[in-house]
């Protein structure tokens, strides 16, 4: 399972253009979706994606990084049989939440009052019910097939084969001058993602199978289930606060201010396409690695994570300074207002200082620490969320990007300020030549000798 810097480098690179296309498949996705939508039925839609896919980032309870986290461990220790029957249980725990929370927001969309106002409330819920069980069983999959170290497999179906699909889809249609609803456009995305899944669900299944599966012992099982409650919860808050923060700004400021809202949020994940690139090569490595007790081989590809990313992070974010009003014109015209472009850049601001901290989010998971982090992220995530909302009512678009900006920057500093404590490894660009095992060291101790 171990791999050399440059091994690591070479993953990381083909996990970074993937995500590269894959970031630029989504925005043209989503302006594709604008121009065959009107401007209440993007907004519509895009609370609808929010929603679903707020839900969809609980619903698979942490398993997407429950094998990432164990996998990897009982694999390098040559334990196939337990590595197999852990990914059998996943599957199994995985499909009953998925079906558990479609069900649940399809119940949402009968309560009365809930939905007063926005006639189309009901088939909404059901169209986002089926979108977050797609949502969440690809994200699953892709984890499993990435623990494996099949790379490519694991990322290609939903972050290229999905988006492209949509993409062509939607164009086929406005070119027949077909304008699409709300409901319409979210039940296109959802069945496109489940067909583009459809052969990796196939061969996971089959393998796990087939495989010959030993029984987890009593300790792997309580292990199981403790790992997943804290990875249940970290995997969960970061991505889910984003969708929070297009619904309250939906409720609070209305569909159009929310479709707003929803690009800029969307566009901002340029900023994090590098790290996120490296974390999807570095995930199964940092498990790997540490688990073997070579802390030093964590710091330093955390390290340099973290510096590749931040370069490229501040490159994207000096474009949406200059850019920014031609980004969101794309959209819509009428998004195109400094109000925005300033919104665009906070959101660019908070996610360029989570991307110099590194891949903070996985270390804390993947090397017992998950409670930890799940405690820093409740606190500051609910005091987040409370300030969010009356920042929105006060002072609109820019008070929620401040105030979520605000969140991740915090949350961020606390996560490595938890690792270098508890684990003596930095995980940030400051890694590189301060704390226990710092790079720059390393390399003057390696010059000596």
């Amino acid at each position: 399972m171990r791999m050399s810097i440059t091994a690591l480098a070479k993953s990381g690179a083909v996990a970074g253009v993937i995500k590269l296309t894959s970031a630029g498949l989504s925005f043209l996705m989503f302006v594709a979706v604008a121009i065959v939508t009107d401007e209440r039925e993007f907004g519509l839609y895009s609370a609808t994606y929010a929603g679903a896919s707020l839900v969809s980032f609980f619903a698979s309870v942490g398993q997407q990084s429950t094998v990432l986290r164990f996998w990897p461990q009982y694999a390098g220790l040559g334990d196939l049989g337990s590595a197999h029957g852990l990914m059998a249980r996943a599957i199994l725990v995985a499909l009953a939440g998925l079906v558990a929370t479609s069900l649940l927001i399809i119940v949402v969309g009968f309560l009365p009052f809930v939905g007063r106002g926005t006639p189309e409330w009901l088939p909404l819920c059901v169209a986002a019910a089926v979108l977050s069980f797609s949502l969440g069983w690809s994200e699953f999959t892709s984890g499993a097939f990435r623990a494996k170290n099949a790379l490519i497999s694991g990322l290609l179906p939903r972050d290229i084969i999905w988006r492209a699909a949509t993409i062509a889809a939607v164009v086929a249609l406005h070119f027949m001058h077909v304008k699409l609803d709300a409901v319409a456009a979210t039940y296109l995305t959802a069945l496109l993602l489940i067909l583009s899944v459809v052969p990796q669900t196939i061969v996971l299944v089959r393998d796990t199978a087939r495989a010959d599966r030993g029984g987890l012992t009593q300790g792997q099982k309580q292990e199981f289930k403790t790992v997943t409650l804290g990875l249940w919860g970290v995997t969960s808050l970061p991505p889910a606060l984003g969708q929070v923060s297009t619904l309250l700004v939906a409720m609070i400021l209305g569909p159009e201010a929310a479709g707003a809202i929803f690009v800029a949020d969307r566009t901002t994940r340029f900023v994090t396409l590098a790290l996120n690139g490296m974390n999807q090569a570095l995930a199964p490595q940092i498990s790997a690695a540490f688990y073997s007790g070579d802390r030093a081989h964590v710091h330093r590809i955390t390290s340099l994570a973290a510096l590749g990313g931040s370069a490229i992070a501040l490159c994207v974010l000096a474009a949406f300074w200059i850019f920014g009003n031609f980004i969101l014109f794309m959209f819509n015209p009428a998004y195109a207002t400094p109000t925005m472009r300033a919104t665009l850049v906070i959101f660019g601001i908070g996610a360029t200082f989570g991307t110099a901290c590194g891949p903070i989010e996985i270390l804390l998971q993947l090397t017992g620490l998950q409670h930890a982090l799940f405690k820093v992220l409740v606190v500051v995530n609910i005091i987040g969320l409370c300030v969010t909302a009356v920042a929105t009512y006060y002072l609109g678009p820019i008070g929620a990007a401040l105030s979520i900006a605000a969140t991740v920057i915090a949350w961020t500093t606390f996560g490595v300020l938890i690792a270098r404590r508890k684990i003596g490894i930095n995980p940030s660009i400051l890694g590189l030549s301060f704390g226990k095992i710092g790079l720059v060291p390393h390399l003057l101790l390696k010059g000596r000798t």
